[in-house]
């Protein structure tokens, strides 16, 4: 019986440190796909000329982004008549993707640029997202690469070391 339940510690540590390191790949990939949101909203604005509520409705069902969360909920409460500043806001501040709070407060300076100026200062906001977006995605890449693997041992480390004590 206590050699289960040393099992169960150490199997209950690792898995709390692949959890860890997962977090920080899903982070990760959800800021490359914020760059690829951003690549296809610049695109759309400027070559289509559509309103806002079409545009988010379009990038729903792009099946690459389909993890981001917030364009669907912006879509939808673009469709029910919320002015687009605090649609996007509101989405963001519900949505489950892996994005920290920087990392929101940067995507959410859409908000103010979009729908709110002519097509060049709507685009050069946009520009300007894209390229802070690509500082946190540089930024989560490097975290990832040295932590992941960190938290992966500490986690089955930590669960053997509490087995011995448990011993």
């Amino acid at each position: 019986m206590k050699l289960i339940g040393m099992v169960l510690v150490v199997l209950f540590c690792s898995s709390c440190g692949l959890m860890g390191a997962a977090s920080l790949r899903r982070r990760e990939g959800h800021l490359k796909k914020v760059q690829l949101f951003l690549h296809l909203l610049q695109e759309r604005l400027s070559y289509t000329l559509s309103p806002l509520g079409e545009i988010f409705d379009g990038l729903r069902d792009e099946p690459l982004l389909r993890e981001l969360d917030f364009i669907s909920l912006c879509a939808r409460k673009l469709a029910g008549a919320t002015p687009f500043p605090q649609a996007f806001v509101e989405s963001l501040d519900e949505s489950r993707c892996a994005l920290d709070q920087r990392d929101r407060e940067l995507l959410g300076e859409l908000s103010s640029i979009l729908g709110q100026s002519d097509l060049e200062n709507q685009l050069g906001g946009i520009r300007l997202v894209r390229a802070n977006m690509l500082q946190q995605a540089e930024a989560a890449e490097e975290v990832c690469r040295s932590r992941a693997k960190l938290y992966s041992s500490l986690g089955v480390l930590s669960g053997v070391a509490v087995a011995v004590v448990l011993l």
